[in-house]
């Protein structure tokens, strides 16, 4: 399997190195704001060391398919317990204890500490213990948003992974080459974000959500129009050249599922076929430096206009 992170050479160079070496590091911190990648390439790390094939990750063996399954007995995942907020001193304890099993398929038992951050330092000093003369058949991985939430003792123990937003242009053909998200759209949400993939992703799933929601309520009114109320849907597209070329984009599925549905009353259906051969026009006037409440005006009076046909 190929590295799974948009940019971040060095770490890439480094880790790949380390892997096929067969030289993981006992401890590894992966630090980084929420977005730049840090539960992918910890996944990815927790797949290459138990993984039975060659190349690890192959992504192939029975050991890679459980470790991404979730399935697999020697990865092993450590969250806050339901209801609390920080990783206990007494889950730090089970898997300092646990550590000393042995694998039970791979060669090595992976323990991936999420949100190693939330530790107090009773807690990040049971793990030290561990961290200081570990088995050789472990690797842990700690997952934080900066290596300053952890003491520095733990730190020094651990090679220490930073991750950073890609460039955009790097961010852009990720998210291209993974989404079905179109590309305007790709580079408003990574400008919108500083190039975090993870965000942009959020950003933009919402935004199809958002849209999509808007164009049903639109067009629920285009029979029996509202035109105060249209207005009031349409006023959140009216920032964003991206957002509102999204909206016209979801409101013609919507008007096309509506006239298929109600191709039985011929007169309602035409109408519903005219209204959707005209948005290709408003898509059109997007791409012109067109005033997007001008847009929506006239968007909502042709809706309007519908029952005159």
């Amino acid at each position: 399997m190929s590295f799974p992170l948009a940019g971040n050479e060095r770490v890439r160079d480094a880790l790949t190195a380390a892997i096929a070496a067969d030289r993981i590091p006992h401890a590894v911190l992966i630090y980084g704001e929420k977005g730049t990648g840090r539960h992918t390439l910890a996944r990815f790390l927790s797949r290459a060391a138990v993984c039975g094939g060659e190349n690890p990750p192959c992504g192939v063996c029975r050991g890679c398919r459980l470790a991404e399954s979730g399935a697999h007995p020697d990865v092993i995942t450590a969250l806050p317990e339901a209801g609390k907020k920080n990783i206990s001193v007494s889950q730090i304890r089970r898997i300092r204890s646990e550590a000393y099993v042995k694998p039970h398929m791979a060669d090595r038992r992976v323990f991936i500490i999420d949100g190693a951050g939330t530790m107090n330092a009773e807690a990040q000093n049971a793990l030290l213990k561990v961290l200081e003369e570990p088995p050789g058949s472990v690797v842990f991985i700690l997952i934080a948003e900066s290596a300053a939430e952890l003491l520095d003792t733990v730190v020094s123990r651990c090679t220490a992974v930073s991750l950073v937003p890609p460039e955009i242009s790097e961010a852009a053909e990720y998210i291209g080459r993974t989404s079905d998200y179109g590309g305007p759209r790709i580079i408003s949400a990574l400008e919108q974000t500083g190039g975090n993939i993870g965000a942009a992703l959020e950003l933009l799933s919402g935004g199809s959500a958002a849209a999509r929601s808007a164009a049903e309520r639109f067009a629920a009114y285009l029979l029996a129009p509202d035109e105060a109320e249209m207005l009031k849907i349409t006023a959140r597209f009216e920032k964003s050249r991206t957002e509102a070329d999204l909206f016209l984009k979801e409101l013609k599925l919507c008007v096309a599922r509506e006239a298929r549905k109600r191709a039985s009353d011929v007169a309602a259906a035409k109408k519903l076929i005219s209204f959707y051969g005209e948005l290709s026009r408003f898509e059109e006037s997007l791409k012109i430096n067109i005033n997007l409440s001008l847009l929506f005006c006239a968007l909502v009076c042709r809706a309007a206009g519908l029952n005159q046909i």
